[in-house]
C-alpha cells in the first residue's frame, strides 16, 4: 500500500508533488509554533524554581544561617536584595556563589554589576555599609540573565537581620539550615497563567492550520480516491492509502518543525519578558515534550483526513460526480454562541479559585476553537446571498463558489480571522506605564517602629546633613502611619536622590526607603511584558494567518484547476478568474474577519473593562488588521503565477488521470485494471 501511495503521488504530476509539499510544510510551520507554545510554559517554571532559593523554609533544627530579603531602588530599576549571615562554620552556600558571603562582602548578578559600573559608592553600595564586590552570581542563582540582585554578607547582629520586613516584596529575617526548600516569587504565579493564555491563543491557530493541512488540495485527492473506489477498492484500503500518504507528508512537516524550532530557539531566547531575556536551556521542554508534539502534530492532521474521507467511503459516485454537498448547519453557530456566552458570565463571576480559572481558560479556548467552527456557515450564508444580488460573472464566480464549498473557501481565510478574533480579545489590554524618572524635587520615606521615630529620624537628619530635610510624617505616598509604624520622610533634589536613599537604607534597617513612583516600577515591568507579549502572540497568529492564507491560495488552484481550464476554453479571461478569486477571499474576510475582531472585543470587556482602555490597544489592532489584509492579498498574487500556468495547458484530462503512469516514450499506461475504466468528464462545477 505504501508503494501505491508513493506512486500515485510520483505519477500524480508536479502537482501532486506540490501538493503533498504543501502539507509537510503546513505541518512543520504548526509543529514549529506549537513547540513554542508548550516551550513558553516550561520556561517560567524554570524561573520560578531558580528564585526559590531566596525564600527558603525556616528550619525545625540547627540554624545554620539568617536569610532575609527586599526590594531596592535605583533610578527606574529595583534590585532584588538578599542580606545573609552565617551562625556558624556550616552555613550552606548559596545557588551561584563559591562560597558563603562573608559580613562586608557583596555579591551581584551581571546585569547589576554593569548597572552600577561607574556610580559612586555613595549612589548604592554605602547603604549596606563598608562593603566591597567579591563576586558575580551565577545563572543559577538568576531568573534570567539580565536579573539584578544583590547578595549581602552581614553579621547576624546586624541590625537588618533581626528588623521586620512589612512589604509584601520582602522577606522578615528567619533562620534556615538549607536553601534547597523554597517558594518562589508569587510573580511568577502570575506569569504562568498569562503564559497559559498566550500557549492556547497561539496553539488553536496552529492546531486549526495543522489540521486543515491535510484537506490542502481535497478535491484532487478525493476524486483519485473516488475512482479507486469505483473501480473496487474497499473503503479500509481508501483509508490506508490517504493515512499513509498523509501521514508520511505530515511526519516530515514535524521533523523538519521540531528541528526548525530547535534552531531558532536562540532567536527566541532574546524576547524579554519580566525584564529580561531567556536563557536558552529555559525553552528546552525537554525530549518527551518536544516528542509528544512531534507525534501529537501527525496525529492531528491523519484525524483530519480520515474524518475528510466520509463523502469517499460513502459515496463515491457523488464525489466523482460533484454531487453538491448538503448545506451546513446552524447549530455550529449555536454552539459558538453557547461557548461564548459560558464565557463571559464565567468572566463575571469567577473569583481567585484557581478551578474556576481553569474552567475560565478552558471555556476561552473552546470558544476560539469554535471560531473555526461557525466559520464555514457564515461563508456559506453570505456566498448564497451574493449569488443573488451578483451583478456580473466575476461576483457570480466569487458567490458559486463561498456558497457550493464554504468550507475550502473558509480555509483561505481562516487564519486570518482566527488571528481578528485572538487581536480582539487582547489588543485593548491597558498598557500604560508610569514615568519613575527623577523629578526636580523628591521625598523618599520609610516605616519604623512608633517608639523609635523621633531618635532615628534626628540620627538620619545628623548623617544626611543639608542634603535633605527630614520629618516624621503621618504620610507619605502609599505609605500611613499607625500604633505601631512610623513614617520618616526625606525631601531632596533629583540629584541627590540616590544618595540620600543609600544613607536612609543604612540608617533604617527594615524595609527600604521608597518614593511613591517606585511602586510603579513592578507594575511597569509587568505591563511591560505584556506588550511584548500581545505583540508576540499578534505575531505568531498573523504568522500563521499569512502562511496559511498562502498555501491555501496555492490548494485551491490546484483543486480547481480542471474547471480553471474549462473555464478559459470557454472564453474566460485571467482578469475575470483573478477578480472572482480576490472576491471570494476579501468578501469573507471582510464579513467574518470584522465580526472576529468585534466578538472578540465584546468577550473580553468585562475583564479588561474593568482595568481601564489604552489607545495604544487600538494602534496594535489597527496594524494587525492591516497586515491580515495584506496576507491574504499578498497570498493571492502569490498564487497568480500557477493560476496562469494551470490555464495555458488547455487540453482537459479525463477522470482518473493520476491513476496512470507514463512510459518513457509518453505513453500511458495503466496501473491496474483496463483503459475504459477513465471515460472523460468534462463539466464546469462553478
Amino acid at each position: 500500500m505504501t508503494e501505491l501511495a508513493w506512486r500515485l503521488t510520483r505519477l500524480g504530476g508536479r502537482s501532486a508533488l506540490l501538493s503533498t509539499g504543501l502539507t509537510a510544510l503546513a505541518v512543520a510551520v504548526a509543529t514549529l509554533l506549537l513547540q513554542f507554545a508548550v516551550a513558553g510554559n516550561f520556561a517560567f517554571d524554570e524561573r520560578a524554581d531558580r528564585t526559590a532559593w531566596r525564600d527558603p523554609a525556616e528550619t525545625t533544627g540547627t540554624a545554620e544561617a539568617v536569610i532575609a530579603t527586599a526590594d531596592d531602588f535605583f533610578g527606574a530599576d529595583s534590585i532584588n536584595r538578599v542580606d545573609l549571615a552565617a551562625l556558624g562554620d556550616d552555613a550552606p552556600v548559596p545557588p551561584g556563589m563559591d562560597a558563603f558571603p562573608k559580613p562586608g562582602e557583596v555579591w551581584l548578578s551581571p546585569a547589576a554589576a554593569d548597572l552600577l559600573e561607574g556610580v559612586p559608592a555613595s549612589d548604592f553600595l554605602a547603604r549596606y555599609g563598608d562593603v566591597s564586590v567579591a563576586g558575580e552570581l551565577g545563572p543559577e542563582a538568576l531568573a534570567h540573565p539580565n536579573e539584578l540582585v544583590a547578595a549581602v554578607g552581614r553579621d547576624a547582629a546586624d541590625p537588618a537581620m533581626t528588623a521586620e520586613r512589612t512589604s509584601a516584596d520582602g522577606v522578615s529575617p528567619r533562620a534556615i539550615d538549607s536553601f534547597a526548600v523554597g517558594s518562589a516569587d508569587t510573580v511568577y504565579g502570575f506569569y504562568m497563567i498569562l503564559m497559559v493564555l498566550a500557549a492556547i491563543l497561539m496553539a488553536v491557530p496552529a492546531a486549526v492550520f495543522g489540521a486543515a493541512a491535510a484537506r490542502l488540495t481535497v478535491a484532487r485527492r478525493d476524486e483519485r480516491l473516488a475512482t479507486l473506489r469505483l473501480v473496487g477498492a474497499t473503503p479500509g484500503q481508501v483509508m490506508r492509502l490517504t493515512l499513509i500518504e498523509t501521514t508520511l507528508a505530515a511526519v516530515a512537516g514535524a521533523v523538519a518543525g521540531t528541528l526548525a524550532w530547535m534552531a531558532v530557539t536562540p532567536l527566541v531566547a532574546l524576547i524579554p519578558i519580566d525584564g529580561g531575556r531567556w536563557y536558552v536551556s529555559d525553552l528546552w521542554a525537554g525530549a518527551p515534550w518536544m516528542l509528544a508534539v512531534a507525534v501529537a502534530v501527525p496525529v492531528l492532521v491523519a484525524a483530519s483526513a480520515l474524518i475528510g474521507l466520509r463523502s469517499v467511503v460513502i459515496s463515491p459516485l457523488g464525489v466523482a460526480r460533484r454531487v453538491k454537498t448538503k448545506g451546513l448547519k446552524a447549530i455550529r453557530l449555536v454552539v459558538f454562541a453557547v461557548l461564548a456566552l459560558a464565557f463571559m458570565i464565567g468572566s463575571n463571576l469567577v473569583g481567585g479559585d484557581m478551578i474556576a480559572v481553569a474552567i475560565l481558560i478552558g471555556l476561552f479556548a473552546g470558544t476560539l476553537a469554535a471560531v473555526n467552527l461557525v466559520g464555514p456557515w457564515i461563508v456559506q450564508k453570505l456566498g448564497r446571498i451574493l449569488a443573488r444580488t451578483a451583478r456580473g460573472p466575476a461576483r457570480l464566480l466569487a458567490a458559486r463558489r463561498l456558497a457550493d464549498d464554504p468550507k475550502a473557501a473558509w480555509r483561505a481565510v481562516a487564519g486570518v480571522a482566527i488571528a481578528g478574533f485572538v487581536a480582539g480579545s487582547v489588543a485593548m489590554f491597558p498598557m500604560l506605564q508610569a514615568d519613575t524618572s527623577a523629578q526636580a524635587t523628591e521625598s523618599i520615606a520609610a516605616t519604623v517602629p512608633a517608639a523609635e521615630a523621633d531618635a532615628l529620624a534626628a540620627d538620619l537628619g545628623d548623617r544626611l546633613g543639608g542634603t535633605a530635610e527630614v520629618a516624621v510624617v503621618e504620610s507619605s505616598g502609599y505609605l500611613t502611619a499607625d500604633a505601631d509604624r512610623a513614617v520618616i520622610e526625606a525631601t531632596t533634589t533629583g540629584a541627590q536622590l540616590e544618595a540620600v536613599r543609600s544613607t536612609m537604607t543604612a540608617a533604617l534597617p527594615g524595609d527600604p526607603p521608597e518614593r511613591e513612583v517606585d511602586s510603579s516600577i513592578m507594575s511597569n515591568r509587568i505591563v511591560g511584558s505584556v506588550r511584548t507579549g500581545v505583540t508576540v502572540v499578534l505575531a505568531v497568529v498573523f504568522l500563521t494567518a499569512a502562511v496559511s492564507a498562502a498555501i491555501s491560495a496555492i490548494g485551491s488552484v490546484l483543486d480547481r484547476r480542471r474547471t480553471y481550464r474549462l473555464l478559459h476554453l470557454a472564453g474566460t479571461e485571467q482578469q475575470v478568474l483573478d477578480r472572482a478569486r480576490r472576491q471570494e477571499t476579501l468578501l469573507p474576510l471582510g464579513v467574518i474577519g470584522g465580526a472576529s475582531i468585534l466578538t472578540g472585543m465584546v468577550l473580553t470587556s468585562p475583564v479588561i473593562g474593568a482595568m481601564g482602555f489604552d489607545a495604544s490597544g487600538a494602534l496594535i489592532l489597527g496594524a494587525t488588521v492591516a497586515a491580515g489584509v495584506v496576507a491574504v492579498i499578498a497570498a493571492g498574487a502569490l498564487s497568480r503565477p500557477l493560476l496562469r500556468s494551470v490555464m495555458q495547458d488547455v487540453s482537459p484530462r479525463p477522470e482518473g488521470e493520476m491513476l496512470r503512469g507514463r512510459h518513457a516514450g509518453g505513453v500511458a499506461a495503466p496501473v491496474h485494471g483496463p483503459a475504459h475504466w477513465r471515460l472523460p468528464v468534462f463539466k464546469c462545477d462553478s
